[in-house]
């Protein structure tokens, strides 16, 4: 690495992200810490997300994906492509406040002991609200990374290049969950802080395939059975339930109601007592199932409504 290398590489994966990625770069446009290039890892994109990309950041590196392979693969071409001593993540449809990168490139300067700083963040609704979803300090990060719902990992995180060595890239047979299963391999080797400032914006979308979210959940349980162990039956009981939980509500939202049936019933056989109110979803799903009503997917869209908005 030459010394007039940037001390910032920022990794923006995409994949027909055209009608996007302007307000993306944008944001890093008006960040106030300069050092930093800017590489795109595109997913064999069929739209003009290159040339839009190029046409708002025109220094911007780009690492092509000949066939499309998912997240996991673009932000790994581009990684293969940058030269920063620091790699920071923002996905394209996403947004960085100003101060982002100067802050968290401050603190991991002054805490030489921490491999990577994320941050709080708002999350921008597919029905207009704006949440604030808080820093996490929980004892023991590890534990809380098996199952955490308001992950921080996708457009927070600053991570030393050095952690790559070690830990290595992000896996690529995770179509969904890439990001998560990448810093719950890190947490379980180094220290990572999540700042109270909340210096990014995340656009929620439309929910994960839901044949990837069930096959990457398969993969993702399986790969960290052994640490889930670790804390003890009820504990791994729970974790399972959890995850196919989120692959059930997943299938709901999707309209796919005896699938999802199935795996909110995966998930009560495994921990009963964790959510019992998610049982009222398989006499509803399989209502939706067989009369084409679509109650389960309501109920669940009803839920994201009725939860209180932090400020």
């Amino acid at each position: 690495m030459s010394s007039t290398s940037p001390t910032v590489s920022v990794i923006v994966p995409a994949y027909n992200r055209a009608h996007l990625i302007g307000r993306a770069l944008e944001s890093l446009r008006r960040q106030t810490y300069r050092d930093f290039e800017v590489v795109l890892g595109d997913d064999a994109s069929t739209d003009d997300t290159i040339a839009a990309a190029q046409k708002a950041w025109p220094e911007i590196k780009v690492a092509r994906l000949p066939v499309n392979r998912g997240a996991s693969s673009a932000r790994n071409a581009a990684i293969r492509e940058s030269c920063g001593r620091f790699l920071a993540f923002l996905d394209s449809d996403d947004e960085w406040l100003p101060e982002k990168l100067a802050v968290q490139i401050d603190y991991l300067q002054q805490h030489p002991e921490v491999a990577v700083c994320a941050c709080a963040y708002r999350k921008h609704g597919r029905d207009g609200r704006s949440t604030l979803v808080p820093a996490a300090h929980p004892a023991d990060l590890t534990k809380a990374l098996h199952s955490a719902l308001d992950f921080h990992g996708a457009s927070t995180p600053v991570v030393r290049r050095d952690v790559l060595d070690d830990i290595g890239y992000q896996d690529e047979d995770l179509r969904i969950l890439e990001d998560w299963d990448w810093m719950l391999r890190i947490s379980q080797k180094y220290r990572i802080e999540i700042l109270d400032e909340p210096l990014a914006i995340i656009h929620e979308n439309n929910p994960s395939p839901p044949d990837r979210m069930r096959d990457s959940t398969v993969i993702f349980l399986a790969k960290h059975d052994a640490d889930f162990r670790r804390y003890g039956a009820a504990h791994r009981n729970r974790v399972i339930s959890q995850q196919w939980e989120n692959s059930a509500f997943n299938m709901f939202e999707h309209g796919r109601a005896f699938e999802g049936v199935r795996l909110i019933l995966r998930s009560l056989r495994h921990a009963p007592m964790r959510n019992p109110a998610s049982a009222v979803l398989v006499p509803l799903g399989v209502m939706d199932a067989v009369a084409g009503t679509s109650f389960a997917r309501k109920l669940l869209a009803w839920r994201r409504r009725s939860q209180p908005v932090a400020t």
